[in-house]
């Protein structure tokens, strides 16, 4: 029982087992800060040991940490509402109030209206909008609170009893531990806690919110059967632990267009509890701000994940600005090296008065940061999240490509699948075209320098063919042939050179036979060629280079070394990126 480990199994494989997990590293984290003093916690280190969860402690629990008459405050909050009476509400609980928090939240988004645009960047009304801010946690207490949840009492009733049986708050905690003192878990120490618990409740109702593969309806792993009796009591102080692990790694995220709700949970890898803390309060906070008319179901899978990287690099950039050497640990600076993905559950609303939950799911977080050696590296990578975070924003899942388009994306980026990232590339070229055609003055697209960092951190084998002098030209070419004329006369300038529409859709169509793929390339190199020279007889200008015999011959040198589909795909990639300024870094 008194150790520097514990262990939490994965008895059901969903998220359950993950609030589990949190809420153990939350109630070690709240018994050393009573025992120790706030400052002088142990660190907490919560790592994915394959059949189960490790907690550890750079120091053991001692008994002298769990007297007798041991109390303090759950670590899980009481909810209140405007229909909440004060005699129901637990002494010594912290408490949220959902009306409050809407509230606040709507001031909030009041004031910020008000002031967008105003210049507020930098000056001391930026401080009073970011003072305004509601809690980083409010869309967790705007989640429990929704009534159509049908989740705020049994989530109450678990959290009441802690204050409400105060004298045998140590009793919990010893059962609790030697529960979880080892990796297949101690059954006999919850038998005798429910002895020694009388009065209390001591199994409680299973409710789908904590318990996802519980409830009536479709709940097998496989849709065999249709199971109305599926719904089993679990021992409180199990059900105790996952209400207050929601708090350290649940995010919920409401989705716009259908109104559902989707809550994503961290799957840890090798995490530290201060670590998460920071970067979980900040992922949440970009979450907030990442609220649009347009988030979809599918665009907001998306999004979470670049944002969560997007969070985990700020905090490793503030690490380094505190001189936190990245020697010392160069695998941690990679957000994949210490997160697995996110449990993902949709809820939606069936019923006018509830809401069910109709799909589990897990993304992984993408293996292509690579490993940061430097800031400079982590501040280059912030920009390539931004860069994709900015394409995938203003893609339209209503319209039938678009949802094919994020489809792609999320393959990509959740399966960690190369080749649909390049099938994306290949058809986001139509939807660049397509946009400009339409009249868009800009549509945002990949920069090359930033492409390049891309595919260079998920498979480091193809540098030989992105710094092949031929395959730059080549690209070179075909961008010159596509965005950039498209580009200029959708902002009404003269391109001098036609659009060729569909040469992605016709290069990718060959790719699949090598000698196919050659005579259509080399066909349009010629058409290339010829285009300069007749513009140069006609008009005296040539705004574009001309491509060599030297360019053909190293494009079928790589394509005999690496397969024409791989050398196809990344021609229309970065034939379709935007043209790099000389600023940039290569």
């Amino acid at each position: 029982m008194y150790q520097d480990t514990y262990f939490v199994p994965k008895r059901t494989g969903t998220y359950a087992d993950v609030l589990m997990a949190y809420g153990l590293v939350t109630l070690l984290d709240s018994l050393a800060g009573q025992a120790k003093g706030e400052f002088a916690r142990p660190r907490i280190t919560i790592a994915d040991a394959g059949p189960y969860y490790e907690i550890r402690l750079s120091e053991p629990v001692r008994a002298e940490w769990i007297p007798d008459n041991l109390f303090f405050r759950s670590p899980a909050p009481y909810l209140t509402n405007r229909r909440t009476l004060a005699d129901t509400v637990p002494p010594d609980t912290p408490v949220q109030d959902v009306d409050r928090t809407w509230e606040q939240v709507r001031a909030y988004q009041q004031s910020r209206s008000a002031l967008w645009g105003e210049g507020v960047r930098g000056t001391d009304l930026e401080q009073q909008l970011r003072d305004q801010e509601p809690p980083s946690d409010w869309t967790v207490v705007a989640f429990l609170g929704d009534w159509r949840m049908q989740a705020m009492n049994i989530y109450n009733r678990i959290v009441a009893q802690w204050a409400n049986s105060r004298n045998l708050v140590a009793t919990h905690v010893r059962a609790i531990l030697q529960h979880f003192a080892t990796p297949e878990g101690d059954g006999t120490a919850l038998q005798a806690w429910k002895k020694a618990a009388k009065g209390l409740r001591v199994e409680e109702t299973a409710s789908q919110l904590l318990n996802p593969h519980q409830g009536k309806g479709l709940n097998e792993p496989k849709a065999n059967a249709l199971r109305m009796d599926n719904i089993k009591d679990c021992p409180w102080p199990e059900e105790f632990l996952k209400a207050a692990g929601l708090w350290a790694c649940l995010i919920p995220r409401r989705v716009v267009d259908v109104e559902d709700w989707k809550v994503y949970v961290l799957a840890p890898l090798r995490l530290d509890w201060e670590e998460h803390r920071k970067v979980t309060e900040r992922f949440r906070r970009y979450l907030w701000n990442e609220r649009r008319r347009d988030e979809t179901s599918l665009k907001s899978d998306v999004t979470s994940l670049l944002l969560f990287i997007r969070a985990w690099l700020d905090y490793v950039e503030a690490a380094a600005q505190d001189n936190v050497d990245f020697d010392a640990d160069p695998a941690s600076a990679a957000p994949e090296k210490v997160v697995a993905g996110f449990h993902v559950a949709q809820f939606k609303l069936l019923s006018r008065n509830a809401y069910t939950m109709v799909n589990l799911s897990f993304l992984n977080l993408p293996h292509w940061t690579g490993t940061p050696q430097s800031r400079a590296e982590v501040l280059a990578l912030k920009e390539v999240i931004d860069e994709h975070l900015a394409v995938i924003r203003e893609i339209d899942e209503a319209r039938s490509d678009g949802y094919n388009l994020l489809r792609l994306y999320r393959d990509f980026i959740a399966g960690n699948n190369r080749s649909a990232f390049f099938d994306f590339a290949a058809a986001y070229s139509h939807e660049i075209i397509r946009r400009y055609s339409a009249g868009a003055r800009w549509v945002p697209t990949f920069s090359p320098s930033r492409l390049r960092r891309l595919i260079m951190a998920a498979d480091k084998p193809l540098l030989p063919i992105l710094e092949n002098k031929g395959f730059q030209n080549v690209a070179y070419a075909i961008r010159h042939s596509t965005v950039v004329p498209q580009s200029l006369e959708a902002r009404g300038q003269n391109p001098l050179y036609e659009v060729r529409y569909g040469l992605g859709a016709e290069l990718k169509r060959k790719a699949t036979v090598r000698d196919e793929f050659i005579v259509a390339l080399s066909q349009f190199m010629q058409s290339y060629n010829q285009e300069n020279s007749q513009k140069l007889k006609n008009t005296g200008q040539q705004m574009r280079r001309n491509l060599r015999t030297t360019d053909i011959e190293e494009i079928v040198r790589l394509v005999d070394e690496y397969g024409s589909e791989v050398v196809a795909n990344l021609l229309i990639a970065f034939g379709y990126a935007r043209e790099p300024q000389e600023t940039e870094q290569t």
